[in-house]
């Protein structure tokens, strides 16, 4: 398997490599399945509440050409993970593209495009039909079979790093733009995403309040869960002058919504997806569940709602993101 040699390389595909409970795997196939065409209801009802859809942000890019080697401009991308999709697209490449997993839903082309599943539970006969030269993943895909089975037909599998800290997003974007030819445009895109973060964070830290955060992944009533640590929100809270809540309850990854334990942690403020709020029934549903009614989040309808890629993705928007997280959380506080 070919690794990309840049600083913080990708990691290579191992049989061995840890992965999220099934729990959260079946949540976030269900996200994704229904990421496209899902949206939230009422975000104007409170002032301190956002709907952010990625549609209305200014898409990060460069100033990309298609590639001065041959071997770039003739090449058939098909990245399995919506945030490599978008950072493919963002240096320029997006016409490379032959097909995404599921969870691509930005920008518009990449949602447009065929799909092949996703990325957890892959099959190699739906990506060997569309004859990639190359295949984007990050540490997610699978199962590890197929990987194997798409390595013994001959179709590189990259694995791009994925880490969840401050430098994720840009060591992401090098990854991605060394494996596919054009590090130049890596280079420089990555500059301007880690340029936003730094700007973001200073923001952050004049500011004098840190609110409580809770960040809740919903899919109905079937799976509701706190992300904490290693979920890839994080990081993103600290950085904006946050405390998540999760980390004082010792969430690791995500653990299962538990009523008397949110209300004890005291958020201040929620974080959802538009597909999660819209699986439980709007801000209204949200905001009658037991778990948020009796916190001071739903006491004041404190909810902050963001498109499931825009805030889960660590792609090429993260500064925008956490620029919004910042502005969103600290409203009120002088910077």
């Amino acid at each position: 398997m070919r690794v990309a040699h840049r600083p913080h390389p990708p990691r290579r595909f191992e049989r061995n490599r840890p992965i999220l409970a099934l729990t959260l795997t079946a949540a976030l196939s269900t996200a994704c399945a229904t990421a496209a065409d899902s949206s939230p209801d009422g975000a104007a009802d409170n002032p301190v509440t956002t709907g952010s859809a990625p549609t209305a942000d200014t898409p990060v890019t460069t100033s990309a050409t298609t590639g001065s080697d041959p071997d770039t401009r003739q090449q058939r991308i098909l990245p399995v993970d919506g945030d490599l999709a978008e950072i493919v697209f963002a240096l320029g490449l997006g016409d490379r593209v032959v097909a995404t997993d599921i969870s691509a839903t930005y920008p518009p082309a990449a949602d447009a495009l065929p799909e092949i599943g996703y990325q957890r539970a892959l099959a190699p006969e739906p990506i060997v039909e569309f004859e990639p030269t190359l295949v984007l993943a990050t540490d997610l895909a699978g199962p590890p079979e197929t990987l194997e089975a798409l390595e013994r037909l001959g179709i590189p599998v990259e694995i791009m790093p994925s880490e969840d800290s401050p430098n994720g997003p840009g060591d992401k974007i090098r990854a991605v733009a060394a494996a596919i030819g054009v590090p130049d445009e890596g280079d420089e895109l990555a500059a301007l995403v880690d340029g936003q973060i730094r700007d973001a964070m200073d923001r952050a830290a004049a500011t004098t309040a840190a609110p409580r955060v809770g960040v809740l992944y919903l899919r109905g009533e079937n799976v509701q869960l706190l992300l904490g640590e290693g979920s890839g929100v994080d990081w993103l809270l600290e950085a904006a002058g946050a405390v998540n809540v999760a980390d004082e309850l010792g969430v690791v990854d995500h653990a299962p919504l538990d009523p008397e334990t949110l209300v004890a942690a005291a958020p201040d403020v929620l974080i959802v997806t538009e597909a999660g709020l819209a699986s439980v029934g709007g801000r209204d549903g949200l905001l009658a569940m037991p778990a948020v009614s009796g916190t001071p989040a739903g006491e004041q309808r404190r909810t902050l709602v963001y498109d499931d890629q825009f805030l889960l993705g660590n792609g090429p928007r993260t500064g925008q993101l956490l620029d919004r997280l910042v502005t969103d959380l600290h409203e009120g506080a002088t910077p």
